[in-house]
C-alpha cells in the first residue's frame, strides 16, 4: 500500500499558479496574507478555512495531527479541483475527493449523497449543517462546528479567510463545501466527521451560509460518514504530500477565530 500511495501522490496532478491566478492575485493584495497559521497548535481547540472547507479541531489532538489533516484534506480538493469542475460537476468531484482521501490513508466508508430539505417553508445553510453533523457528531463536536461558522461570519468580507472561503465554496448561484470537525479516537486514532454539501440556486447571494434561503430556489445535496486515519499509511506519504502542495497551505489555509 505505502508504494502505491506514493506513487499516487507523485502522479497526481494539482492546479497551477495559473489556474489559481485570479485567487492568488487577490490574496497577495490583503493585509496579514502571510500569516503563520496558528491553528496547528498542541491540544488545543483550533479552527481554519482550509480552501473550500471549515475545519474544526478538538483539544485532544497535537499539532502534527491537525497538519496531517489540513495537507490531506487541502491535497484532496486540490487533485479533485484539478480533475473536475467542482460546481458543474459536484458528484465527480466528491467521488474523486474520496478516493484520493482513501489511496493516501483514510478509511473509505459509504459517502452516498441524498437530497436535504428542512421541512420548511425557508432553510439557511449553516442550520443545515448542524442538523446534518448531529445525527453522527457528538455534543461538543456540534458546538465547535457553530463555533468555527460564527467565527468566520464575524470577518470581513476581505478578511483573507472569506476571500479563500467565497473562492473556493461557491461560484455565485451553485455551492460546493465540507464542514468537519476532526477528534482523537481512545486508541489516538485521527477521525473526521465530515459532512459534504452541493447546492445549486435559483439567486445569488453573498455570505451564503448565512442566507435564509426560500426552499424552493435553493436545491441542496448532502453526505455525512466517518472518516479514520490510518497513520501507519499516511507517515510514508505525509512529505510528499507536503511537497506536492508547496505554498498551496500557506495560500489556501487561515485560522479562524473561536
Amino acid at each position: 500500500m505505502t508504494s502505491a500511495a506514493l506513487k499516487f501522490v507523485s502522479v497526481t496532478k494539482l492546479p497551477s499558479d495559473d489556474d489559481l491566478g485570479e485567487l492568488l492575485d487577490k490574496l497577495r493584495g490583503l493585509p496579514h496574507a502571510a500569516a503563520p497559521i496558528r491553528s496547528l497548535a498542541d491540544n488545543k481547540q483550533t479552527a481554519q478555512v482550509n480552501a473550500g472547507s471549515l475545519t474544526s479541531f478538538t483539544q485532544n489532538l497535537s499539532g502534527q495531527n491537525k497538519s496531517d489533516v489540513q495537507n490531506s484534506t487541502l491535497f484532496a480538493q486540490l487533485a479533485s479541483d484539478r480533475a473536475y469542475d467542482r460546481y458543474n460537476s459536484p458528484m465527480d468531484w466528491y467521488k474523486n475527493y474520496i478516493n484520493v482521501l482513501g489511496q493516501i490513508g483514510w478509511n473509505q466508508p459509504g459517502f452516498a449523497f441524498d437530497t436535504y430539505t428542512s421541512g420548511g417553508s425557508t432553510v439557511q445553510l449553516s442550520e443545515a449543517v448542524l442538523g446534518i453533523l448531529a445525527a453522527i457528531a457528538t455534543g461538543d463536536e456540534i458546538a465547535m462546528v457553530e463555533a468555527t461558522m460564527n467565527g468566520l461570519k464575524g470577518l470581513s468580507d476581505e478578511s483573507k479567510q472569506m476571500t479563500i472561503w467565497d473562492a473556493k465554496s461557491n461560484d455565485g448561484n451553485n455551492g460546493n463545501f465540507q464542514i468537519f470537525p476532526v477528534d482523537a479516537l481512545p486508541n489516538g486514532d485521527v477521525v473526521m466527521v465530515l459532512d459534504g454539501m452541493q447546492f445549486n440556486a435559483s439567486t445569488t447571494h453573498s455570505r451564503f451560509l448565512w442566507w435564509t434561503w426560500e426552499s424552493s430556489s435553493i436545491r441542496i445535496q448532502r453526505a455525512a460518514n466517518k472518516f479514520v486515519l490510518n497513520d501507519s499509511v499516511y507517515s510514508q506519504v505525509r512529505q510528499a504530500v507536503i511537497d506536492k502542495l508547496g505554498d498551496r497551505a500557506a495560500q489556501l489555509v487561515a485560522d479562524i477565530p473561536i
